[in-house]
């Protein structure tokens, strides 16, 4: 069995790790930086009310934006060619974090939150290196292709929070400071521009130079998903998990910062943490119970196992508790999004995978829009009440994945009856 061409498509996955790497980097960071009264993005003596405001349009920016920009890049890479958009996302993408890495230090608001959101346009250059790996993939190799794809998507979620922890604490180094990770994780995109531009070729010409984009395909998308009965029953299940993890990762940086004042490096180790928990729910704990349960039971166990924990996180914030409490959020939030996916996937018929993928992509995209601006309600609630409010979603979510297992259940215990009688 062939491997996979390392020369070739390396940048692909370097592109899959820096997207992965910005996502888990962006959040423990911010929060940091609006919480700071010296930063300069705001006046020192602005009302906690403000700096949540902004912090929350500064969570929401990324996912509205990526909400249009992932399925537009998508429709582009399949018009002009892998190569010419992907070289279009991580050059936009190196460019958003030297805007952020200059929002910061040069205490601009608006350029730190339009370099979140120019962030969030550039989005689809994971999927478009995913299709790019795909496209050259064999029946032989796809399989250990994906993996690879996998392990760098892995490798992102584990080092971005550590990044960003480690090169923005001035304890470590006079040298270091809230724009640093920006700085580098910038620099790492505009090496793979430049990998990507030396050795990337597509495999084949593009499909149709013709073909007219539809820049409301999103909207388009989560329409048709409406009028699908099984695609829209797991669209409000998968909704309501992105809530109860949007308000799980939003709130417990804000929670250990304000109660145990933690900076950027304790924030960054946390999440860090919680990336490794990631990994090991999607290479270990997925594949155990895959051997016991269907897909539907595994997802409505993670479900149920996430929500729990955050509702501990709650009730018993204790810096002693809520580390491994967010060990255990992580591994089966990883555990319930792996298996959502292939719900969607197993609800539709072949010839609309892809559709369906679009679906998920949306629908996360708006979950997180709107959990950047519950944001606000941090100061009605309190902590507590929104890591409440976030447990809560993970149990509804649990509740109707159960009752949609069972049905899966019997439609297949019917099935297998039929199959017996002929």
């Amino acid at each position: 069995m062939s491997g996979l061409d390392l020369k070739r498509l390396g940048p692909c996955l370097l592109a899959i790790a820096i997207d992965a790497m910005g996502f888990g980097l962006v959040y423990p960071m911010f929060s940091a930086i609006f919480s700071d009264p010296h930063t300069g993005l705001l006046p020192a003596g602005a009302a906690a009310s403000w700096r949540n405001f902004y912090l929350g349009l500064g969570y929401a920016a990324y996912p509205f934006c990526m909400f249009f920009g992932s399925s537009l890049m998508g429709e582009l890479s399949d018009v002009y060619g892998r190569r010419r958009i992907l070289l279009l996302c991580v050059a936009g993408l190196s460019a958003s974090y030297f805007m952020m890495a200059w929002g910061v230090s040069g205490c601009s608001l608006w350029l730190l939150l339009a370099g979140r959101a120019l962030s969030g346009l550039m989005a689809g250059c994971q999927g478009i290196a995913q299709a790019a790996i795909a496209d050259v993939s064999t029946a032989e190799n796809k399989a250990y292709n994906m993996s690879i794809m996998s392990v760098a998507f892995s490798a992102g979620v584990v080092v971005g929070p550590a990044l960003g922890g480690i090169a923005s604490d001035r304890g470590l180094s006079p040298l270091f400071g809230y724009a640093t990770p920006f700085v580098l994780v910038g620099a790492l995109s505009a090496g793979c521009a430049l990998w990507l531009w030396r050795r990337y070729r597509d495999a084949g010409a593009p499909a149709d130079p013709n073909r007219r984009i539809d820049l409301l395909l999103p909207l388009r998308v989560i329409r048709e998903a409406v009028g699908h009965r099984a695609v829209a029953f797991l669209s409000l299940v998968f909704f309501l998990m992105q809530i109860g993890y949007g308000l799980y990762l939003q709130t417990i940086t804000q929670l250990l910062q304000q109660r145990f004042h933690y900076g950027s490096l304790q924030l960054g180790l946390f999440s860090g943490l919680i990336g490794v928990c990631f990994v090991f729910g999607l290479r270990v704990v997925v594949r155990l119970l895959l051997r016991v349960w269907r897909v539907t039971r595994i997802a409505a166990c993670g479900l149920l196992v996430a929500g729990i924990g955050e509702l501990l996180s709650a009730l018993f914030p204790h810096q002693a508790a809520l580390w491994p409490l967010g060990m255990l959020v992580g591994c089966f939030d990883m555990v319930a999004y792996t298996t959502m996916f292939t719900a969607f996937s197993d609800a539709v018929s072949e010839d609309r995978q892809g559709w369906a993928l679009g679906v998920t992509g949306s629908v996360m995209a708006i979950a997180w829009v709107v959990t950047g601006f519950l944001n606000n309600l941090l100061p009605l609630f309190g902590d507590t009440g929104l890591l409440l409010l976030g447990g809560a979603c993970f149990l509804l979510s649990f509740a109707a994945m159960l009752g949609y297992a069972r049905s899966a259940d019997a439609r297949h215990a019917s099935t297998g009856d039929l199959a017996q009688c002929s």
